[in-house]
């Protein structure tokens, strides 16, 4: 039975940046004096995502973000540590640099529903975020299209919803019906020394986590990891 428990997050900001391995371990030997942990760690260098992305046939959210527009959408499955403990049907949305994340815990058994296209489901549990997702299945046709796995290291400092991450090993599955398969063969979609760091706040991000993110060379730059792992084959394009 689907956990009644819904996740909408406010709208926050989200700055996102390709940094360097080097930069990644000086950015990171600093964080760790002003910032703690994720609770999700398995150890110092994290935990691992793996995200199964939707899109219609048409694939209207991939070319959303590759032509650029400003207000897009992403809908997706999301676990971790290769786990079914934690099963997430997720929406996040973004307006320019700013964005909001809407969830509901499923089971596994819904998981494999929608899987396989029944998401009658999400429409008898009668809340407002789980008919919201009935809705964009019936109404985009919405199909799986990647996995989407990767390693990330994250600290935080709750009180004031600041959230630094650091992305690494970014990887896609070759089988869509693998999502909690460990083994299953996996495509690199990024360098191994390329590390992808992203920032989230609410309202204000402080002076001192503002400079130390100010090292990465490269700037603040649009990414997404379910098109990078998309256009890695012309087939799933």
């Amino acid at each position: 039975m689907m956990n009644e428990t819904v996740v909408n997050s406010k709208i926050r900001h989200e700055l996102k940046y390709y940094i360097n391995y080097f930069e990644y371990l000086a950015l990171r030997s600093r964080l760790k004096y002003v910032l703690q942990q994720d609770h999700h760690s398995l150890d110092d260098d994290g935990y691992y995502i793996r995200s199964l992305y939707f899109d219609d046939p048409e694939n209207s959210d991939m070319h959303a973000k590759q032509a650029g527009l400003l207000n897009r959408k992403k809908i997706r499955i999301r676990i971790y540590n290769h786990s079914d403990r934690l099963i997430r049907l997720e929406k996040k949305s973004k307006f320019n640099q700013l964005i909001k994340k809407e969830a509901v815990q499923i089971s596994r058994q819904e998981y494999e529903a929608i899987i396989s296209s029944n998401i009658n489901f999400l429409r008898e549990a009668g809340t407002q975020t789980s008919l919201m997702f009935y809705s964009e299945f019936k109404r985009c046709f919405l199909q799986p299209k990647v996995i989407v796995d990767y390693k990330r290291e994250a600290y935080v400092l709750p009180y004031m919803g600041i959230r630094v991450t650091f992305d690494k090993m970014l990887c896609a599955g070759t089988v869509l019906t693998d999502l909690f398969d460990p083994e299953q063969i996996m495509l690199k979609a990024m360098e191994s020394n390329t590390v992808i760091m992203e920032v989230k706040y609410d309202s204000i991000l402080p002076d001192y986590i503002r400079s130390l993110i100010q090292m990465a060379s490269r700037g603040r730059t649009a990414i997404s990891k379910y098109v990078l792992c998309r256009e890695l084959n012309p087939s799933w394009l």
